[in-house]
């Protein structure tokens, strides 16, 4: 988490970010070892690195509280609103720049849980963080330990030899003493050495005759005997190469405070990319010691890749890939899945925050208010305040309060109440409109309700049973006008320009740049000149030290030496300089580069928004199959009127009209014959 923080507040680039990583990734304590890394390289300064580190800590008391603040409403033990309560509490200390506080002590302390509450919810958690049958254990546990037996020793033999071992009982030494006779024969020793039950890693006889032959070894010690060490293993382990937890407890601005809301865009993923590897355990290998005892190494651990649909494993095992595109997931069980839609199970609120998704977005609950679904085509029950952002169709199938809907697709809702609706396609109502704004590029259709009190901007015409009420704020329909496409033609072509201005103060910078650097050199060039003639100075008068001319010069040689210091200085610092320029420039490059790509993505959108407009002329008419109340304004894209009467079950169409013995275009209210 410390170099996400640290890349979000772009204290760090991604090159720093990737090379602190590869540093650190074989360390005990990955997140230790990167702020010791951080530290040791200077890339953060003092401050830098507190703001991170108190960030941190509220992040990771946050997600503490959010984990087991989850358990105790499962447990039953707190309600929902109590824990979100003391989750917008928490929020609100840290928008104070203060560190937010265990949920788990806070409830305690005033007897929200007792004590016996409190500990299953921690046995709890911990039953989750351990499940059984994870792990696999290559050492029996009843196996005694020997490496626990101190088997140190220095005794005298009775063939005259002194007999020393460690304390690992890994290896035995002898030497002569005082009483050691030639007489003795190798299987003597050999023999005593096996009274003391040594009976493992022996020399041969051979090497213990030329011990006894050796004048030597009366202060050099001869190894008699030698255990096999025991190999230590190394547990399993899983990479994987998507977020696994991407609910981080919010987004940081940059004054450090945490916006609950934004967890972070959802991951996802393209068919065929890597998404788990696995490094296979080193089986562990015994020891033995020179008693024969069998040396223990402590357990290593195996790990097995659990995957399900939408992912095939590699056919050595080690290794898990997308079979399809779409959002990754890890349950609790370590099963990794990828799933063409992101499905919300329930509501989408504080507990998940916005979503932010490449694919399909399925909520089976409601959209909160303040709360973002961003995907291309969006499924939801409810919306209540929230806000859809999609790049394909929009589904409610309940109604939406106080939403905002931004569609390139079409839009079927139940009802919308109080809501404004954007959308490149037909707008479809089960029953009703009220207090609402809509602008559509396609048709607006309402198939049993009334539109109340509303502003209706349709491209394709009006399609509904009831236009207005008699006590309602009357309706205004502005109908065969494609206000959508005009406003995001606008949004486009502002961009365009902005791009362009940006591109045009970059190739001033650049020119600028390039003068400066023409400069520079020429300067360089200049100071190289001078600190040679320096130089031969000095070597033309090192190299005459009797001539009465120049012997009164000598003193020359040292104003040279400090011309040549500070004309040295001078030059580096220039050189030091027309680096950063050159840096500078190949930045300046890079976003001209940027400013590139940009500007052709927006002229492609632009292009497909002009030839959609060319494509789809409008339909100026409305088909009210019941009333149209009196007051309703309508408006055409050449005319505009006012009913000033009620009608029903009508056709509205701008059309040419006769006026004053001419033609012109007008409002023509037609009966509906079907």
């Amino acid at each position: 988490m410390l170099e996400k923080l640290a890349l979000q507040k772009k204290f760090i680039t991604d090159a720093q970010c990737a090379q602190a990583i590869e540093a650190c990734r074989h360390a005990e304590n990955f997140d230790l070892a990167l702020k010791n890394y951080f530290e040791k390289e200077k890339i953060l300064t003092d401050k830098q690195m507190k703001i991170l580190i108190a960030t941190y800590t509220a992040l990771k008391t946050i997600q503490k509280n959010q984990v087991f603040g989850n358990c105790a409403v499962d447990l039953g033990f707190v309600s929902k609103e109590q824990f979100l309560g003391e989750m917008t509490r928490q929020k609100n200390t840290i928008t104070e720049n203060n560190q937010p506080e265990f949920i788990g002590k806070i409830w305690t302390q005033d007897q929200t849980l007792n004590q016996e509450e409190y500990q299953e919810i921690i046995q709890q958690l911990q039953k989750e963080q351990n499940p059984q049958g994870t792990t696999r254990s290559s050492r029996p546990v009843a196996d005694p330990d020997p490496e626990q037996t101190d088997h140190s020793l220095a005794t005298e033999l009775d063939c005259g030899v002194m007999l020393e071992i460690d304390a690992s009982g890994m290896t035995a030494f002898i030497r002569k003493t005082g009483k050691f006779k030639d007489t003795v024969t190798a299987a003597k020793i050999i023999e005593q050495l096996e009274d003391k039950g040594i009976v493992y890693g022996l020399v041969e006889s051979s090497e213990v005759e030329n011990f006894i032959d050796s004048s030597g070894f009366r202060t050099n010690p001869f190894r008699v005997a030698q255990g096999r060490d025991p190999v230590p293993g190394k547990d399993a382990r899983i990479e994987y190469f998507f977020e696994t937890d991407h609910l981080k407890a919010g987004d940081i601005d940059e004054d450090g405070n945490i916006d609950f809301k934004d967890r972070g865009p959802i991951p996802w993923v393209k068919k065929g990319s890597l998404l788990a590897k696995k490094f296979p355990m080193t089986e562990a290998r015994k020891g033995r010691n020179i008693f024969d005892q069998v040396v223990y190494v402590p357990a290593v651990a195996d790990m097995v890749l659990k995957y399900g649909t939408g992912v095939i494993c590699a056919s050595d095992g080690l290794e898990l890939y997308a079979e399809i595109s779409g959002t990754p997931t890890l349950d609790k069980s370590d099963k990794i899945q990828v799933s063409r839609a992101f499905i919300a199970p329930s509501d989408v609120n504080f507990e998940t925050g916005h979503i932010d998704y490449e694919g399909d977005i399925v909520i089976k609950g409601t959209l909160k208010n303040g709360f973002k679904a961003m995907g291309h085509e969006v499924r939801v029950g409810t919306v209540d305040g929230g806000e859809i952002r999609a790049t394909g169709d929009v589904t409610v199938l309940n109604g939406m309060i106080g939403g905002k809907v931004y569609a390139r697709g079409n839009v079927r809702i139940k009802f919308v109440q109080n809501s404004t609706i954007y959308c490149l396609g037909n707008l479809t109502v089960d029953k009703e409109i009220l207090d609402s704004r809509i602008i559509t590029s396609g048709a607006v259709i309402i198939n049993n309700g009334e539109i109340i009190s509303s502003n209706i901007t349709c491209n394709k015409g009006l399609f509904a049973r009831q236009l207005g009420t008699e006590k309602s704020v009357p309706n205004t329909v502005t109908f065969g006008v494609d206000a959508f496409t005009a406003r995001e033609l606008k949004r486009i072509q502002d961009r365009i320009e902005h791009s362009i201005d940006g591109q045009e103060q970059l190739y001033e910078k650049l020119e600028s740049l390039s003068e400066t650097l023409s400069r520079d050199t020429t300067n360089t060039l200049g100071l190289v000149h001078e600190i040679e003639r320096a130089r031969q100075d000095n070597f033309l008068l090192s190299q005459s030290p009797g001539n009465p001319i120049l012997a009164g010069l000598k003193s020359q040689i040292q104003v040279n030496n400090r011309l040549l210091v500070r004309l040295d200085r001078e030059l580096n610092q220039l050189l030091d300089h027309i680096e950063k320029k050159k840096s500078q420039k190949e930045g300046f490059k890079a976003e001209l580069s940027r400013l590139e790509s940009t500007l052709e993505k927006l002229r492609n959108e632009q292009d497909n928004f002009t030839r959609w407009q060319q494509r789809n002329p409008g339909i100026a008419q409305a088909v009210i199959l019941g009333q149209v109340i009196s007051g309703t304004i309508i408006n055409g894209p050449d005319v505009s009127m006012e009913i000033l009467e009620t009608r029903k079950n009508v056709k509205i169409l701008q059309t040419l009209v006769a006026k004053d013995g001419d033609t012109a275009m007008g409002i023509q209210i037609v009966d509906n014959t079907k």
